[in-house]
């Protein structure tokens, strides 16, 4: 949070000392003094026993297996299989039958052919697209269709048009991962409903007898500075990230075995900070916390992949609009194209030490 606050504040001191408990009170002034003195370089700093730290971003390689890559098809199967996934397999996505989500699991689909559980909060289509809209293949097309039946407002017309097409977008993607030879399922639940995420959870491994693997992708965006945002909008955006999270790691630590891995998707804004995105920057800071306390509790390997922007997936902008990708483009910002970046992932996941709870990956600087 205070990374970003740096950032809409360039002319203010906003730090954030973590002080070590067992420091006198005239050492814990000093401290605080010294950071008054220290000008703007850290927004966030340790100090512990006299000395001061502050966080650097180190590049590291994943060695020379993950430079190999996958092998002459580059399909990933080579990580899927160090990874100890195969068609028996059971993995949980939570995050949508689209974008991101919806790309990592057409990846782990062609390497492994693995089951594959998709959580959204879109409600799963209710049968065939009525015979009036399905030749309308854009939005322009869409509201022509829908305008023509009458009875609707123009802002219920755009409700419309975002519903046909996140319908569109599931069916597109549960037969795609058919395709590729993976059973598939669609699900629908809201990741802030508690009870509603434990039976699911728990009623997917009744099923299968397992769950190897899980990936938290949810999350929602709301950008405004800080002096604009309102305490709903910085509620909703931080609950459905964090809360979601905390109630399916909770799940998961009440199942008999774990995953071999768990993933959740951050962001570079909880790193660096990100202007706009207080709420969304403390969110998955948080996240990377919950994730690094619920390996600790059970020895299962939690892993949050600090992402920078993507670049959007066909008619599926993700978390980056044109608007957006524009800014980006303006300040040198390069996006991460999806097929690499869900490539990375896999590598990650094979080949990167079990021991680390985070990492950053970006396609430029921030």
């Amino acid at each position: 949070m205070f990374r970003t606050i740096a950032r809409e504040y360039p002319d203010t001191l906003a730090r954030v000392v973590e002080l070590a408990p067992d420091e006198s009170p005239a050492q814990l002034a000093a401290a605080l003094v010294g950071e008054l003195l220290a000008g703007k370089d850290a927004p966030v700093v340790l100090r512990s026993a006299g000395s001061r730290r502050g966080l650097e971003l180190v590049e590291a390689d994943l060695g020379p297996l993950a430079g190999r890559g996958a092998g002459p098809a580059g399909d990933g199967a080579a990580e899927a299989e160090a990874m100890g996934l195969d068609h028996d397999s059971v993995v949980l996505l939570v995050g949508g039958a689209r974008g991101i989500t919806a790309r990592f699991a057409a990846t782990l689909a062609a390497a492994s052919r693995c089951r594959i559980e998709l959580v959204g909060r879109t409600p799963a289509p209710g049968g065939p697209e009525d015979e009036a809209t399905r030749k309308a293949t854009d939005r322009t097309a869409l509201r022509a269709a829908l305008a023509a039946q009458g009875g609707r407002s123009a802002a219920e017309i755009e409700q419309a048009v975002a519903r046909i097409l996140a319908h569109r977008e599931i069916t597109e993607t549960v037969e795609r991962l058919r395709g590729l030879g993976s059973a598939v399922r669609y699900h629908s639940a809201d990741m802030r409903d508690t009870e509603a995420v434990r039976r699911l959870v728990t009623g997917i491994h009744a099923e299968h007898g397992r769950l190897d693997g899980v990936v938290h992708a949810a999350g929602v965006i709301e950008d405004r500075v800080l002096a604009d945002k309102d305490l709903d909008s910085f509620r909703r955006v931080f609950g459905t990230k964090v809360e979601g999270a905390r109630t399916l790691l909770t799940t998961l630590e009440g199942l008999p075995g774990g995953p071999r891995f768990t993933v959740l998707f951050g962001s570079i804004a909880a790193v660096l900070g990100n202007r706009g995105q207080v709420d969304y920057a403390a969110a998955n800071d948080a996240l990377q916390h919950l994730g690094s306390r619920w390996a600790a509790r059970t020895g299962n390997r939690s892993l949050t992949v600090h992402w920078g922007p993507w670049a959007p997936t066909g008619e599926h902008g993700g978390m980056v609009t044109p608007e957006l990708a524009r800014e980006y483009a303006r300040h040198g910002v390069k996006l991460i194209d999806p097929e690499e970046g869900t490539l990375c992932l896999l590598r990650e996941l094979a080949y990167g030490e079990p021991s680390a709870d985070a990492v950053v990956y970006t396609a430029s600087g921030w």
